[in-house]
């Protein structure tokens, strides 16, 4: 009798780590499961929180079910902006990479937010020069800074800049009156340099009537 007790007590003493190890190692797919969606590796997430659904521990649990189906939808609009991306329809590919992007602010692509924007406006600079009436070359030219100082306020501060001044010459070079702009140019962001002396005049301005030119880095490729 006593021997038995000394093994089933021995046992239990075995069986007590191993649960232990399980439940750590559980949890850990879990951890990799989200590290995968948070690094945009939806593909993976997707899988790996199916796995954990599968787990006895998991399988109330609704934060699971709906991690799946994000990492679902993350995929379908990851592909679509991608897509839409390469066909430069800038507009569709923007809104989807907005709505992926609110769903994981650590996307890979969120960088590309304001190079999108930027080249928006680029497009529309482009077909100011397209219009019929100086107005409505100044009209679109408007439109065009608009996104401009959005894609400044996105982190494309030196672009921006620069093509909002380029507007803002076709506007005068066509004889438009300028309207009263209550946007004044984007402050640029003061970073550490080494000492170099200030410049004494201004900067030259590339010619109005050729937008600058917008380098749209190719989307990263996808799970």
């Amino acid at each position: 009798m006593k021997l038995l007790r000394f093994i089933t007590l021995n046992s239990w003493i075995i069986l007590l780590p191993l649960a232990s190890n399980a439940q750590v190692s559980r949890a850990y797919m879990l951890d990799e499961a989200d590290s995968y969606f948070k690094a945009g590796r939806y593909w993976d997430a997707f899988f790996k929180y199916r796995e954990c659904a599968n787990l006895p521990e998991f399988e109330a649990s609704s934060q699971i079910s709906e991690q799946i189906k994000n990492s679902s939808h993350a995929l379908y609009l990851t592909k679509k902006f991608k897509d839409y991306f390469a066909l430069q329809r800038y507009a569709p590919a923007k809104e989807n990479l907005l709505e992926l992007v609110s769903m994981n602010p650590n996307d890979p692509n969120r960088g590309q937010i304001a190079h999108i924007t930027l080249a928006q406006g680029t497009e529309l600079q482009r077909l100011a020069m397209r219009q019929r009436t100086p107005a409505a070359t100044a009209d679109m030219l408007r439109k065009a800074m608009s996104y401009y100082y959005q894609a400044a306020k996105e982190g494309l501060m030196e672009e921006s800049v620069l093509a909002i001044k380029q507007c803002e010459a076709s506007i005068k070079e066509i004889k438009v009156p300028m309207e009263e702009n209550t946007s004044p140019l984007p402050t640029m962001v003061e970073t550490k340099q080494p000492s170099v002396s200030p410049q004494t005049t201004p900067p030259s301005v590339a010619s109005p009537r050729k937008p600058v030119e917008v380098t749209i880095n190719p989307a990263p490729k996808g799970n």
